[in-house]
Order: C-alpha cells, then sequence, then structure tokens
C-alpha cells in the first residue's frame, strides 16, 4: 500500500523505489565544510531521487508526528529572535550541546518513532514500509547532516525528552527550550542550573532512545553579568537582542565593499539576505547604516532581485 502510493504520487516505480532503498548508503555525496571554530563538519548530500523521496516522507509522513512547543528549531514561522527572546529577562543561563547530534540518532530510534505513532501518519506502514522508510532516511542505520528528513525527524524523536524536561523544569521556575542540537535552561533563582545539569547527564545515561553525549567543551553557565548568546544572538546586560560587535563590523565591512562594486552576485545576495536577519535582531542597525552609507545604497541592496 505504502508503495503503491508513493510510486503513483512519485511516477516511480515500486521496484525503483525498493532499489533506492536497498541502495540508499551509495546515493550520497559527502564532503567537508569548515567549521567557524576550526575542524571541519562532515555533509552527506543525498542524490536527487533520494532526496526527493526524503522530502516526500517528511511531508507525508513525519509532519503527523508530534514535536513539542519548546522546540523552536526547523519549525515555519519560528525565528531564533524568538526563541533568544524566551530568555531575556532571565539572570542565569546553561547552555548544553550535544555532541555528533544527528548521527547519534539511529535507525532503530527512527523505526520506534514510526511504530508508536502509527496511529497519527495517514499512510498505513507495515513492518516491511517502515524498514523502507528508515533506510531511505538513514546512511549506515544513523541520520546525517545534509538529508532534509533529518531535522524533523531528529524533532519528533527528541519529543518525548523535551516534553519531560520542559515540565521538569517549569517546576523550578526554570525555562526550557531546544534549538536542534543546542538546549538552553534560564532562570531567575541562583544556583539551580548546575543542578540541572547533573540531573540531566544521570538522565541521558538512563535513556535507551535515543543515545545521545553532552559535548563538555561547549556546555556554558552564564549571567547577566557576562555576555550571553542564546542561538547567536547576543543577550545585553539591560535585556536587550543585539547583533554583537563582530557580526555588526562584518555587515559594515560587506556593505562597503558593496559600495564600491567589489562583492560578486553570490557575495551580495548573501549580504542582501544577511541585512535582512539584522534587521528582525536590532532594526536600528539598518537606520545606522542609511546614516553612514546612505538611504539610497541600503535599499538598493533590499531591494536587489
Amino acid at each position: 500500500m505504502f508503495l503503491q502510493r508513493l510510486a503513483k504520487i512519485t511516477g516511480l516505480s515500486e521496484s525503483h523505489i525498493a532499489k533506492i532503498a536497498r541502495t540508499a548508503n551509495h546515493r550520497y555525496r559527502t564532503y567537508q565544510i569548515p567549521k567557524r571554530r576550526g575542524g571541519f563538519r562532515t555533509i552527506d548530500h543525498p542524490s536527487k531521487h533520494l532526496k526527493f523521496l526524503q522530502r516526500w516522507l517528511v511531508r507525508n509522513i513525519f509532519s503527523h508526528t508530534p514535536v513539542h512547543p519548546s522546540v523552536y528549531s526547523y519549525k515555519e514561522g519560528i525565528s531564533i529572535r524568538e526563541h533568544a527572546r524566551l530568555h531575556l529577562n532571565s539572570k542565569y543561563t546553561l547552555r548544553i550541546d550535544f555532541r555528533d547530534f544527528f548521527p547519534s540518532i539511529r535507525s532503530t530510534d527512527v523505526q520506534k518513532l514510526l511504530i508508536e505513532n502509527r496511529s497519527r501518519i495517514p499512510v498505513q506502514l507495515s513492518e516491511r514500509d517502515i524498514r523502507i522508510v528508515c533506510a531511505l532516511s538513514c546512511r549506515n542505520d544513523k541520520l546525517t547532516i545534509g538529508a532534509p528528513c533529518s531535522p524533523a525527524i531528529s524533532n519528533a524523536i527528541m519529543y518525548e525528552f523535551d516534553k519531560h524536561w520542559s515540565q521538569r523544569a517549569h517546576r523550578f521556575d526554570i525555562i526550557y527550550s531546544r534549538y536542534a542540537d543546542d538546549i538552553y535552561f534560564s532562570t531567575n533563582r541562583p544556583g539551580v542550573l548546575s543542578k540541572v545539569l547533573s540531573e540531566l547527564k544521570d538522565d541521558l545515561k538512563s535513556r535507551a532512545s535515543p543515545r545521545l553525549v553532552l559535548n563538555a567543551a561547549k556546555t556554558i553557565f552564564t549571567s547577566r553579568k557576562r555576555r550571553r548568546v542564546i542561538t547567536g544572538i547576543v543577550v545585553t546586560s539591560n535585556r536587550k537582542l543585539s547583533l554583537g560587535r563582530e557580526k555588526k563590523r562584518q555587515l559594515r565591512t560587506l556593505v562597503h565593499l558593496f559600495s564600491q562594486h567589489q562583492l560578486d552576485r553570490d557575495r551580495a545576495k548573501s549580504l542582501q539576505g544577511f541585512l535582512s536577519y539584522a534587521s528582525t535582531i536590532e532594526p536600528l542597525i539598518i537606520t545606522r547604516l542609511k546614516k553612514k552609507f546612505g538611504t539610497e545604497l541600503i535599499a538598493k541592496i533590499v531591494e536587489m532581485p
């Protein structure tokens, strides 16, 4: 039933879809991109047909699995500004990062997700169908960075974890949120976040699915006395959101290069997106740029086709 429906909608034959699932591990192009703070990130980019099927699975299968309200990543209409504002009025913040988040989620976790949510999914899935979905979604039995289905699957698989920690945090007047592999706790109560971290470590060890490990190097305690960063947005000591000095300096440099006709088309379009992002975080930036470089130049960047 599942394969028949998928074949009818996609125009691919059932046998070809089954073949793609059997050979999915070999249908990726693997490359590396540099990380901002050194090292490289491995990207597994699926082939055209595999990517097409993964996107279909997101729309028709995984979009029907629950995602907790405390999650702010990979959701339409939800911005990182909204996420940062959630923690704006707290004095103390704890940021926790998972190590190798996507690859830590295995095909057995995806299988468990599908079985537990059969009643929510409008497509009937047999045991064989579930194995095919897992094969199409995972590479070497795990999620990958680069597959369009990984974000939706990870959000759904983390539902019980997010639900537990959202409720647990609420009991202690703590705000909980997750953005992809980053978890944030914030509160106005001194001393409680260290206890949360200890309890979280024990909780992760006891969970059979998914098996996640904290990245100790990225576990950060901050307070209003120090510079706080929530998903890349600086929270100032006077409870305002800021792009941060480094990004502001980078933005001014790019606008100057644009004014000197030193940006190619791709970099100019990237600047356009950067300006749009900056205006949502700190609207006064646009006013200052107009004052420095002129209203016409900024309008030219914003309105660039």
